[in-house]
This record gives structure tokens, C-alpha cells and sequence, in this order.
């Protein structure tokens, strides 16, 4: 993991490959830092070939005492940096020097930037922006070397060493899960998930891991998990962690999706759509992710994480369309589509939470809907909660975080588009509003518990690299979620 330290004057500097100097825009970009630099490093201002845009970038090899090359960084006009910009552009800077293959850099503080929590930003955008996926590269290395950036040295303001601590867990954390969904499907499997929860316990006394086998869920009666199994020749599992610091009653259950590969069974999906359907566990790994990240942190909360893992594959054995199955809770749910197998899981987790551990509050996250992305946009998740104080509350935690939400509706009126003829309810409701049902399903099996629900479905994993992220999987929801619970924690 990468080292961050600070220097509070500019001539205190250290020696690094690359310095990074932030600029507003203008006609003659100003300094973002409260730094004196070299004139000679404005040679690309002078010859107006750099006006401080935002994510614009010069690089200029200086070979001087303490830097062998400068980058100017364009974060826009000053009246416009916000959280967002602060990390897109330096997101940026992060990943040209990656692509330099050094491992050594330090950064002018751009103090001049009137944005809340900014050296907060600052450690979150280096930290996360550091990251590459190539565990399963081999004989392209010998010609395309991965380097990532050791040490970084930030000039201009006062070392916050427990901030930079807790950065660099939140950061592991994210980790966690981008690694566990990048992987292949045939490694990060249920199995792999129920063990890795159970190593959990290890790490932290207030960790308490349970996993029902194959065996356990059918004695449990844990029927939508069953029929989605049915098709795969590996096991289920449902995983529950219990994480206990604080003496009261108050408890968040945090459920994640966890379908480790999504053939879409016997409605299955076009070849197109099934190749990035190993992300189809990334709620699940924002379980993983919280839970280590709460515990390594030592948040004073109680929390239960439960993860229901499964394949959706395909065999002669594989759940039916039009067929009835009986879920955990009792009710029987007419199954119109075995693609929206989420859901079904989802539903007995949310029942257990409901039976078995008398929850404050519930909060699922998932990758359940293509159709939140047509609706959001690859950004944005969609939550839907029928408790307005949840939803203030992550709104809140997304404005501190970057990771945007919006709030969809609950709309009753769409609720009959779930009628069945033949079952209780059935797991579709047609091509219209459909994120809307399929939260709209979740909802039933809450009884009124304050609930919210997160759509990831657009946001879990990005084909090209965007902001933060490299590609793929972005980890999306882990700081959402514990920024949530820190919040949260001041409230009860």
C-alpha cells in the first residue's frame, strides 16, 4: 500500500520523479497551491499551451534538485471546484503518472480551492485512483510493465497521520472488492465468499461468522435460494456476519447480492450480456468490504452482514420459467424469469434479517436492474427506501463521498404489474419501470422495517476508465455505506 506523508514548505520538499501543480483557469492559469515555483516551469503558460482546463495536463522534464519532471494539473475555474472536480483531476494526475512508470511523486496542496474536507479528497483521490488489475496477466508484462505509485508526498499542509490511516483502510476495503470481482468467476465463488467471511473472524473479536451450507438452507426452507441453485453444480451458501461493539438494542442488517456468475438460466442472456456477469457478486463484496472496513476501524455499531451466494447457471436441473417456488417467508412467487434471480435471494435474506435478527433498519445493495443504468446513467446508483430519514441520511453520506445517489419511487400503483394468476407475486413486471418493480418485489417481504434499497447496476463496474477507477470493478458503496454507519453512529 502506497505511503503518504507532508511537508508544510515548499523548500522542505523531498526529491520525487514527477511534482503536480494545480491550477485554475484563466487566460494565465493561477496557481490552486501556495507555493513560489521556478518561472522556467511556465514555459507551457507563456507559449498558451496550457489554461489550467479542467482534467488538462502538461508535462515538462525539468532534471531539477528535487524533481525530474513537473505536471500541470487544469482543475477548472475556481468558481466551479467542487468534490467532484477535485477528484477527477487529480484522478487524472495519479494515473499520467502511472503511465510514466514511476513510483515516487508529490503534489502542491491546492489550498487555494474552497471545497469542505479537501484533504479528505485529496487522500481518497490518490489513494483509490492508485490501482490496476493485473493478477492474470502473464507473458504481456515482459512488454508492458505494471508500476504503481509507491510514495507520495503532499506540500503545502499539516501530516494528519489517524486521517491518512483511515483513508488507507477505507481504501483496502474498496480493494477488497474490486479484486474479488475482477477475478475469475470459477475463483470468486460461493465458497470463496463463505471462507473469506469466515477468515473475518480472525481479524476482529466483535466478528461473529455463520454459514449455512447447501444442507442448513434447505432445513431452513430457504426456497428462492434453492431454485436459483438448481442449475449450478456448485453449492449455495448463506453467509452471515455479525459484527457487535456497542451495548444497545439498535442494529443495521446490510444484505448483499451475491450471485457469483449470472448465466440468466433458462432465460438466458445474449453472449454480450454475459460477459461481465462475474460483477454480479459486487453487492455482496460491498458486504465484505463494510464489514472489514468497520471492524479494522473499530466503529462503535452493531452491524450484521448477510450474503446469500449462489450461481445462476443452466443445466437439465435448472429453475423453470412459469414454475412456483415457495421463499422463506412463506410466500409463493410465480417465477416469469429466471434472469431476475436477485431478487429471489435477496427475498429470503431479507426474510431472515426480518425472523431471526429484529433489525433497526435493513439496507440491500445489488446490481438487480439493467434498467437503473438506462434510467441513471452509469454514476449514479438508485435507492429506493420507504423510511425518508434513510434516505436523508445516505443522501448526506453520498454528498461526503462522491458516490451520488437518487431517489426513485416507490409507486404503489406499479405494484399490480407483480400480480400473479397462479402464486403469491411473481419476480417480473414486464420491460416498464423496471427497477421500480424490482424493488417494488424486495418491498414485500420487509414487513414496514425501515428499508433501503441500492441499485448498483450501473455503477459496480465500468468497461472503460472513468474518474477514479481504471476499469471494471469500482467498489461503488463501500465508503456510501460507511460513511452511512459513522453518521449513524452519532444518531442512536
Amino acid at each position: 500500500m502506497m505511503n503518504i506523508e507532508s511537508k508544510l514548505r515548499f523548500s522542505e520538499r523531498s526529491f520525487s520523479e514527477c511534482l503536480i501543480i494545480p491550477f485554475f483557469e484563466d487566460k494565465v492559469p493561477e496557481i490552486a497551491a501556495d507555493i513560489d515555483i521556478d518561472k522556467r516551469w511556465m514555459v507551457s503558460i507563456e507559449n498558451k499551451d496550457f489554461f489550467g482546463k479542467k482534467k488538462e495536463l502538461s508535462l515538462l522534464y525539468v532534471n531539477g534538485e528535487k524533481e525530474k519532471r513537473v505536471l500541470l494539473l487544469g482543475l477548472g475555474k475556481k468558481e466551479d471546484i467542487n468534490l467532484e472536480s477535485i477528484i477527477t483531476c487529480f484522478s487524472e494526475g495519479i494515473k499520467r503518472c502511472q503511465s510514466l512508470k514511476i513510483d515516487n511523486i508529490s503534489i502542491a496542496f491546492p489550498k487555494k480551492c474552497e471545497v469542505k474536507d479537501l484533504y479528505r479528497i485529496l487522500l481518497e483521490s490518490i489513494f483509490l485512483s492508485n490501482y490496476l488489475y493485473h493478477k492474470l496477466k502473464r507473458d504481456s508484462l515482459k512488454d508492458e510493465k505494471v508500476k504503481l505509485i509507491e510514495k507520495v508526498e503532499i506540500i503545502g499542509v499539516k501530516e494528519d497521520k489517524e486521517l491518512i490511516e483511515k483513508i488507507k483502510t477505507l481504501t483496502i476495503s474498496v480493494n477488497l472488492v474490486r479484486d474479488l470481482v475482477n477475478n475469475n468467476a470459477d475463483d470468486t465463488t460461493p465458497k470463496r465468499l463463505a471462507d473469506l467471511a469466515e477468515e473475518f473472524s480472525k481479524i476482529s473479536k466483535k466478528i461473529k461468522t455463520t454459514v449455512f451450507d447447501k444442507k442448513r438452507i434447505e432445513k431452513e426452507k430457504m426456497g428462492l435460494i434453492q431454485a436459483v441453485n438448481k442449475g449450478s453444480p456448485r453449492e449455495p451458501y448463506f453467509i452471515v456476519l455479525d459484527y457487535t461493539s456497542k451495548k444497545s438494542n439498535d442494529r443495521t442488517v446490510l444484505i448483499g447480492k451475491g450471485i457469483t456468475y449470472d448465466t440468466g438460466g433458462l432465460s438466458l442472456k445474449p453472449t454480450t450480456s454475459m460477459e461481465t456477469m462475474k460483477s454480479d457478486m459486487s453487492g455482496a463484496g460491498v458486504v465484505l468490504g463494510v464489514i472489514y472496513a468497520v471492524a479494522m476501524l473499530d466503529l462503535d455499531i452493531n452491524i450484521t452482514g448477510i450474503i446469500p451466494a449462489t450461481e445462476n447457471a443452466i443445466d437439465g436441473k435448472s429453475y423453470k420459467p412459469g414454475d412456483v417456488y415457495i421463499s422463506y417467508s412463506g410466500k409463493s412467487v410465480e417465477v416469469e424469469n429466471t434472469d431476475a434471480e436477485g431478487r429471489l435471494i435477496l427475498a429470503d435474506a431479507i426474510t431472515y434479517a426480518v425472523k431471526k435478527l429484529n433489525p433497526s433498519r435493513i439496507i440491500d445493495i445489488a446490481t438487480l436492474t439493467g434498467a437503473i443504468s438506462i434510467a441513471l446513467g452509469e454514476e449514479i446508483a438508485g435507492v429506493f427506501s420507504n423510511d425518508d430519514k434513510i434516505w436523508k441520511m445516505i443522501k448526506k453520506s453520498a454528498e461526503s463521498t462522491g458516490e451520488k445517489v437518487w431517489r426513485m419511487p416507490l409507486y404503489d400503483g406499479y405494484r399490480e404489474k407483480l400480480n400473479s394468476r397462479i402464486a403469491d407475486i411473481k419476480n417480473v413486471g414486464g420491460k416498464e419501470a423496471g427497477a421500480i418493480t424490482g424493488a417494488l418485489f424486495l418491498k414485500e417481504f420487509t414487513e414496514d422495517i425501515p428499508w433501503m434499497h441500492l441499485d448498483i447496476g450501473g455503477c459496480a463496474y465500468y468497461k472503460k476508465p472513468k474518474g477514479l477507477f481504471s476499469y471494471f470493478a469500482t467498489g461503488f458503496g463501500v465508503r456510501l455505506i460507511f460513511d452511512f454507519l459513522e453518521k449513524l453512529k452519532n444518531e442512536i
